[in-house]
């Protein structure tokens, strides 16, 4: 059976090479970066962070979701590699409930230090400046475990993390939408 496994955390928590592991292990997988949604915006474009960029914000959530969604209802297994903050995640709940399928979420949450060191070594094109890196991590650190699990990988491989969430998942420690019927 198919399953939608959202991996959220701070840009340098690891949330891309745990999906790429996640991904691996399965035939069917899909890696859902919405980093490469944000990236498909041409015009009008505003840095995720941006105070006025909360419409564009909401509205790559909702085409993840959609595709997550279409994907999921395929027989895929899905790994959606986002920054999920509280306010953001009702709109996966809104939309997701469509793929009849489980669906989980996984926060990502290293150390401070580990957060900002991995998030300074990501490519230029994808770096998140220091300040809003440490920023984030805060908002993710205040908000606790407002959804599914909290995975500490600081010192964790991404194969080591993704059995980790893999465990998770498969306790229901991650769980926030059951399918209906």
């Amino acid at each position: 059976m198919s399953q939608i496994v959202i991996v959220s955390g701070p840009p340098g928590s690891g949330k891309s090479s745990v999906c790429e592991s996640l991904c691996e292990r399965y035939d069917r997988t899909v890696h859902l970066e919405t980093d490469m949604l944000y990236a498909s915006v041409r015009l009008g474009r505003l840095r995720p962070w941006h105070p006025e960029a909360g419409r564009q914000n909401r509205m790559v959530t909702r085409a993840a979701a959609r595709a997550a969604s279409a994907f999921a209802q395929e027989l895929y297994g899905v790994f959606i590699d986002a920054v999920v903050l509280p306010h953001l995640l009702p709109v996966y709940l809104e939309e997701l409930p469509t793929a009849r399928v489980p669906v989980h979420f996984a926060l990502l949450l290293p150390s401070l230090e580990e957060t900002v060191r991995r998030g300074l070594a990501r490519e230029e094109t994808l770096r998140v400046p220091e300040d809003r890196l440490r920023e984030l991590w805060k908002r993710f650190h205040d908000a606790g475990a407002f959804a599914g699990c909290i995975i500490d990988n600081t010192r964790m491989t991404a194969d080591q993390a993704a059995d980790a969430v893999m465990e998770a998942c498969g306790e229901g420690r991650c769980l926030v939408l059951q399918p209906e019927g």
